[in-house]
Formats: C-alpha cells, structure tokens, sequence
C-alpha cells in the first residue's frame, strides 16, 4: 500500500475521468481491491503533487449485489493510504466529460451544438424578457456559464442553461427589489451569484445526495402552477394588452376584461409562432423550430410591418465584461429566498437528470460534483452578465434525440452565442415581441406533467390532491409562498406515510421451523407464539400505533410470547421507545413473554440505550426468528 502514490502517479488520463469506470479502467491493478471487488480508488490527480484534499477516496461504482442486502458495509467511504485525512470534498477533474469517443463523431457533436444554440437563444430571450430584462442577458447566459459548466459537470449530456421554474421564481422576486430602486438586470445577477455561492456552500457540506426534499407529486403541482402562472403572462404579451395586476386571479380577470382592446394582428404572430413550431415538431423533429419560426414570422412582421406589433427593440452588440452586482444589504436580504429556492430545485431537478442521462449509458455521475458544476456556473453567470441557469430537460432531451454524447455541443453553443452577440444584435432587435410570447408559452406547457396528474388520478389519489393544492397555493400565494407550502407539504405527506406504516404477522415456514418466517405464510395458529414485524422506522409519528398494536396483540388470549421482528426498522426515537415500554408493561400485566428478533447492530445500540434490552432481557434477544421459535418450543 505504500506505493500506492507512486502508482497513480502513472495510470493513464482515463482514469481520472469520470463515467463508466468499468469500461474506462481496463483490468483491475492489484492495490485496487479492497474489502469488495466493487470497490476502486479513483485518484483525482497525481497523488505525489496534489495535496491532500484533491485525493479521492474509495467508491463503490456499482454491481454490488451485497449493497442491496440490509448491513451491507460496502458502500461506506474509507481514507485510503494515498491522501489521508480530508475534511472537503475532492475539486472535481476539468474536461472529463469533452471527451469524445473517436476522433469521427467530432462533425456531429459541433452539428449538435448548432442545434443547441438555434434552441436556445430564443428561449433564453424569451425568458429574459419574461422577467423583465434585456435580451442580452439571455444571449450571455449562453456564452461563459456555458463553457464553465462544460469544463466542470461530469454529465456527458446534460444542458444547463436559463429555466421555465428559474424564470418564474426570479421574476416575483425581483418585483420588492426594484421597487428599491435597483436595476433588474443587477438584481438578477446578484441572484444568480447568491444562487451559485449556495450551491457552492451545498457542494461543500455534501448535499449533493439530498435530491429529493420534495416528493414527485410536490415537485409536479409546484412545477405545474409556475408553468400556468408563466403561461398567463405571455397570454398578455401576444394579445398585447396592459394588464396591472396583483396577483394571478386579478391578471386573469384582467385579461378577460382587456380581450376586447387586443391587436389581431401581434395574436396572429403569437399563434402563428406556436404553429410553426408545432407543425414542424411533428414533420422535422430534429430541426430547430424555435429558430426558424422566428425568421419566418419576424421576416413577415418585417416585410408588412404590421400595427400594433411590437419588436424588441435596440439590442447592444459585443461581448459581457465581468463585473460584480453591487446592491445594497437589504436588497440582497430580499433576494436571499429566491436563491436558497433556485438552489435547491437546481439540485432537485439537475441531478436526477443527471444520473437519469447516465444511467442510460452506464455512467456513473457523482451527484455532490454536479452541483459543484452548477455553483460554478451560476458564478460565472453573475459575472459575465447572464442569469441564474439550472437544467434543462427538454434541451437534454433535444441534444439526445441530435446524437450528442458529450459537452462539445456546449462548447459550440457557446462560441456561436458569443459570435451571434458581436454580430447579430440587429437581427435580435427585430424579433416581435408576440412572437417571444409564443415561444415561451409553447416551452412552458411542457412543464405543466398533464399525463403526471392522471397517472396520480389513477393510482393515488392523495398524491394527486397534494399536487393540485401545490399548484394551487403557487397561483394564489406567489412562488415563493407557493415553494414554503409545498415543502411543508411533502413533510406532512411523508409523515402520514410513516404514521400509516403497515405491521406483518409472520408465520410457519411451508417447510418447517426452519424454514424462514414470512408475512406470505400465514399466522401461526395455535401455537401460542406470535411474531409482529413492523414495516419502518418507529417514531413519535406511529409511536401510538404501536402501543396500541402492542396492546392488543399482547391482549390475545392465545399469546404466550410475543417476538417483535426489528430487521425492517432503521430507527427508533425516545417516543416510540416509550411505546414499546408500555407495550411490554401490557404483555407482562397479563403473562405475556416479549422478546426482539433480528435485531441489527444500529437497532441494537438504540435497544440498550433506551434501556429495553435489559428490560427483556438477553435472552430473549435473537438473531433469527427460528431461534425465537425454537426457545419457545423450549419452554412450552
């Protein structure tokens, strides 16, 4: 083990990337076994010039059959000989993820970036203007936060770029801001740069794990109503109306009564955009409709020049120059919210895109380096003068359908970007504003799940009231509001659901006492002997339950003994300790012999804590509830 540096000093650059580390690594060097075959060193860097903190540690890359079995120790991080100590987490390798394959799929990941750039420039735009800024903020979100993130993710497919949710979050935000007096295009950079500080912070103390604070059906009603809220919105802009309003309910009252002052001719660009882009989603799904409808439409506008049509106006030309948001404390305080809820459905929605996209390729993806990515990213956006950016499913999506298998399309969405910002401004200036309300409202009903909702009408119908009240507290309590419920929502759910956990009575095996005891089985019947398996973790949420449960089984006048099986719970608090306390006070009332089966070691360090090891004594502790059965047979 003592050379261990010396031979990661010379492993070939493959195995610094990351991604399948089986197909990558070729055959295991000796010092590469350790407690389990699954398990390999990935050294970050040379191990004899780096410090400490760059060294990896050992992983597990998947496979382990044992890391599916209860106890299983595999999976645990340990400090290898190579580094030492660390407290923070390894700076991921830079580039892993530009690799190509063969020097021949080079043409079609630039053709691929192409596509990117004809997708995402009008989108960004369009979000852009959705929360009230220039469209150079959307042009130069894709140009450095893009290279940035190419250099850093370790995904091979996914885009980051501005975002429907990200758009409606920031332009509620920004409204108490400005009234302040600052810029909006400053307030969205200050922002993107609390944004990206909070993901840093989050990639420091290892949240990167932590993607699913929300349930799925939190996650979609939250989605849902930001997707209506935005879809109003451009409503307004392709009728082109002026609507003041506070609030969604008042905006679609608003609406309604402005339908007779709307310009036919700015609703014929807007429909006739999202018609363009639909028709040829459907005959040409690999070309970039949003670009094309654009040209079509805004040539049109251009050559009849319409009344009524407005178009975005003087757009300056050149690259961002970096620079830093300068506001005042209370401006930052109120932007604190919206950046900790950006950073989070970041993580939320990023990462499980992410290692979705992986998995497809039997990559693996370290969550915790992805969101160093997007820390970065977002720092790099508040600096060259973009906008928060998380990821974007649908464009991930389009960069498959193109044949994209790395961050190259990135790096040429990015350079195009930059070229487009020198030299297109006048052509940017003359997009009609309608026309950007049809293509943003033709992205945002993608992210209202429709086939999600009846899947939850179908299968949970409680799933689906929590996300339609989700959606429903963002329309009428704003996004932000709106996120505070939803989380508090997904707690109460997930608290329900514990409350509600099921218990099992195990049975005789079909091939005797020795066999295994199974819920499949049936009761013992007869016999004096019952064996409860609670399904969960044991907490103050079903501490009564448990009681109760207890209670009555103890209750039985056929029960002699009565064996908790433990192997399910993963903990126990001091409320349902106590429970169990009193469940044993009731079996002991009436003769009743309690004891514990398949205790694991976690469960039995609580068990002595809380003083019902001794209480039950140890011999009524078994390691099998065939032994449990066996000292009854014993002693009947």
């Amino acid at each position: 083990m003592a050379n261990i540096a010396v031979v990661a000093a010379r492993l070939p650059s493959a195995w610094m990337r990351r991604g399948s580390l089986r197909e990558r690594a070729g055959p295991r060097p000796p010092w590469a076994e350790r407690h389990h075959p699954d398990e390999v060193v990935r050294p970050a860097a040379v191990a004899s010039n780096m410090p400490s903190l760059f060294m990896r540690r050992t992983e597990p890359v998947g496979g382990c059959a044992q890391l599916r079995r209860r106890g299983c120790g595999h999976g645990r991080r340990r400090v290898t000989a190579t580094e030492g100590p660390r407290r923070l987490p390894a700076i991921p390798p830079v580039g892993g993820a530009l690799l190509l394959d063969s020097a021949g799929r080079s043409v079609n990941e630039v053709l691929a970036g192409v596509t990117l750039v004809a997708l995402s420039l009008p989108i960004n735009i369009g979000y852009a203007s959705v929360i009230g800024l220039p469209p150079t903020t959307g042009i130069y979100a894709s140009i450095v936060p893009l290279l940035v993130f190419a250099l850093t993710t370790g995904s091979r497919r996914l885009v980051f770029s501005p975002d429907a949710t990200i758009a409606a979050l920031l332009a509620a935000a920004l409204v108490p801001v400005v009234a302040m007096g600052v810029e909006p295009t400053v307030a969205a950079l200050g922002a993107a740069l609390l944004t990206g500080l909070l993901l840093l912070l989050a990639w420091l103390l290892r949240l990167g794990g932590l993607v699913r604070f929300l349930s799925h059906a939190v996650l979609v009603g939250f989605i849902a109503g930001l997707g209506v809220e935005i879809l109003t919105s451009q409503v307004r802009r392709i009728l082109a109306v002026d609507v003041e309003a506070d609030g969604w309910v008042r905006e679609v009252i608003g609406l309604i009564a402005a339908l007779p002052e709307a310009s036919m001719a700015s609703v014929a660009v807007g429909v006739g955009t999202i018609v363009i882009v639909r028709a040829l989603r459907r005959v040409a799904p690999r070309t970039p409709g949003s670009l094309i409808a654009l040209l079509v439409v805004g040539g049109a506008v251009a050559w009849l020049r319409p009344e009524g049509v407005a178009v975005l106006g003087p757009v300056p030309a050149g690259l961002p120059a970096p620079s830093f948001p300068v506001m005042p404390l209370d401006a930052w305080l109120l932007l604190l919210p919206v950046s900790l809820a950006i950073a989070a459905l970041t993580i939320a929605e990023g990462v499980v895109l992410s290692q979705s996209e992986g998995r497809k390729h039997g990559e693996e993806i370290d969550p915790n380096d992805e969101v160093f990515a997007y820390g970065l990213s977002n720092v790099a956006a508040a600096v060259f003068a973009g906008m928060p950016m998380g990821a974007s499913a649908s464009r991930t999506a389009a960069m498959a359908a193109a044949g994209a298998r790395t961050q190259v399309p990135s790096l040429v969405a990015a350079v195009l970007a930059g070229i487009a910002a020198v030299f297109l401004s006048g052509l940017i200036a003359a997009i009609p504003l309608a026309a950007l309300g049809g293509l943003v409202a033709n992205a945002v009903v993608k992210i209202i799940d429709v086939p999600t909702f009846r899947h939850l009408a179908r299968v949970r119908r409680g799933d689906l009231a929590i996300a339609l009240g989700c959606a429903i507290a963002v329309l009428l309590l704003g996004p932000l509001t709106g996120l505070v419920v939803a989380a508090l929502a997904s707690s109460i759910d997930v608290v329900r659901r514990a409350a509600a956990m099921p218990w099992s009575t195990l049975g005789v095996p079909p091939d005797g006492p020795e066999g295994r005891y199974t819920a499949a089985d049936g009761p013992v019947e007869g016999t004096g002997l019952r064996i409860l398996r609670p399904e969960g973790p044991l907490f103050f949420a079903n501490a009564e339950s448990v009681r109760t449960i207890l209670t009555a089984a103890a209750a039985e006048p056929s029960t002699r003994w009565l064996v908790i099986d433990l192997e399910a719970v993963s903990d126990i608090d001091p409320t349902a300790a106590a429970a169990l306390t009193d469940g044993m006070a009731a079996a002991a009332d009436r003769g009743v012999v309690m004891a514990f089966s398949r205790v694991r070691g976690p469960i039995a360090d609580l068990l002595a804590r809380y003083g019902l090891a001794e209480a039950v004594g140890a011999d009524r502790i078994f390691a099998t509830n065939r032994a449990a059965a066996a000292a009854y047979e014993r002693q009947r």
